[in-house]
């Protein structure tokens, strides 16, 4: 078979979760759609603004009350979180 009477077929790639296609013109000349290279770069200003709202507000340093305070809570929290529970039940089986 001769190369010009084969059928010209799209080349497919993937790359992560991305997928692209590559045609041949009618020099054979690989072209590439711009799907996976412009994406990324559109991405990049996201990316960037995605870090600096993390690094501002994920990785600060978290207040607490005084120590005093904090050793009721730990024990009071559980039993009201369970009674809370019971009550959601107790609430849905009541209802026709």
């Amino acid at each position: 078979m001769d190369r010009e009477q084969k059928t010209d077929r799209e080349i497919t790639f993937k790359v992560g979760w991305k997928r692209g296609k590559i045609k041949l013109n009618q020099n054979k000349l690989p072209v590439q759609e711009p799907s996976v290279e412009q994406e990324k770069s559109l991405s990049q200003p996201v990316i960037m603004l995605f870090k600096q709202w993390n690094e501002r507000w994920i990785w600060r340093r978290a207040g607490h009350g005084s120590d005093r305070l904090l050793k009721p809570v730990l024990f009071v929290f559980p039993a009201a979180a369970f009674l809370l529970s019971l009550w959601l039940i107790y609430q849905l089986s009541s209802q026709p």
